[in-house]
């Protein structure tokens, strides 16, 4: 058995000729980014060396629309035949047809769930993990932890620059001579649409929140289903709950926001409750706080961590209390 992730493997899966046991160590294999990438590299060359029949889906619906008009079902009760077996050629040409449609069907279903993974590329980050993207378009993207970037495999930075985001992104967006727009979109219904600017992108399970730092943004979103927009200026904070109500104001010191890709965290006035989330989103670490005066205290200021556990340490130390940890639960009491 195969137990090496190579070219060789690849084409046979392409070919679909690998076992359970390999499909589910490719699949495994296709989490790791570059990994992904190459499996498309090698798609394309496997294409290149072997053109694949492309089902035509909607002209085999047609064929079968025209046979039902012309062979019509009725509830008239048809006359006894004398024999109603048929002959083997004409049964196997039956089964044949009916094979061949199923297999339309199939192929016809295989590509429109497998469709996003054609049209975009994926990059992802892990837990504790920061990466910058070097877009086509000549734009740079650093994702912070547990986030996912979707960019257009074709036509991205000639046809249109959309880019879908989950979790959280510092955007730098350079302006093209055209004046195509760049359009950040969210699950939230918060989209950002500049020309080339400056600004980071957060879009989670608790809501979403975009901060200017260079240049004009215009932010889309929806309140009460009606569409509206808002022109933010540099140094402005937007932030949307999951209420979908959104929030605008001017930061005091935008210059520090936001922290993470210097492995800065700042902190104005939050509450221990909401570093617990922020733990959980970025370390994907579980976060016991079992008093709930403490988890309404509030931490000030802007410091360095270099890993999770120093800003553990760094939290035990600034609020005077216990920061236990134990694989990826976290027990945080008072002293």
């Amino acid at each position: 058995m195969k137990s090496e992730i190579n070219k060789e493997l690849i084409f046979d899966h392409f070919a679909r000729k690998t076992s359970p046991l390999q499909r589910q160590l490719i699949e495994q294999w296709l989490r790791t980014r570059a990994n992904e990438e190459q499996y498309y590299v090698w798609l394309e060359e496997w294409e290149n060396n072997g053109p694949q029949y492309v089902a035509q889906t909607e002209v085999a619906l047609q064929q079968y629309s025209r046979f039902l008009a012309s062979n019509p079902h009725t509830d008239e009760p048809a006359p006894a035949p004398v024999d109603t077996r048929r002959p083997a050629q004409e049964r196997r040409y039956g089964w044949t047809w009916l094979m061949a449609a199923s297999v339309v069907l199939l192929l016809g279903l295989g590509g429109w769930l497998f469709r996003d993974l054609l049209r975009y590329q994926t990059y992802r980050t892990d837990y504790g993990e920061i990466s910058t993207v070097r877009l086509a378009d000549g734009s740079r993207v650093t994702l912070n932890a547990n986030t996912t970037l979707q960019v257009p495999r074709w036509g991205f930075g000639n046809q249109s620059r959309e880019v879908w985001l989950r979790g959280e992104a510092s955007f730098a967006v350079k302006h093209l001579p055209d004046h195509r727009r760049f359009v950040v979109r969210t699950d939230q219904r918060l989209d950002v649409v500049v020309l080339g600017t400056e600004f980071s992108v957060y879009t989670r399970e608790r809501g979403a929140k975009v901060v200017l730092r260079k240049g004009k943004v215009q932010v889309h979103y929806a309140d009460r289903n009606q569409p509206k927009q808002l022109l933010m200026k540099p140094g402005d904070q937007v932030t949307l709950d999951r209420r979908n109500r959104l929030t605008h104001q001017a930061l005091d010191q935008p210059q520090l926001y936001p922290g993470w890709e210097d492995k800065r965290f700042v902190f104005d006035e939050t509450t221990l409750q909401e570093v617990a989330y922020m733990l959980r989103e970025s370390y994907g670490l579980e976060v016991e706080i079992r008093d709930k005066a403490l988890a309404n205290r509030v931490l000030m200021g802007s410091f360095r961590a270099d890993n999770v556990d120093q800003l553990l340490q760094t939290i035990s130390e600034l609020l005077d209390i216990n920061v236990v940890r134990q694989g990826n639960h976290v027990r945080l009491s008072t002293r």
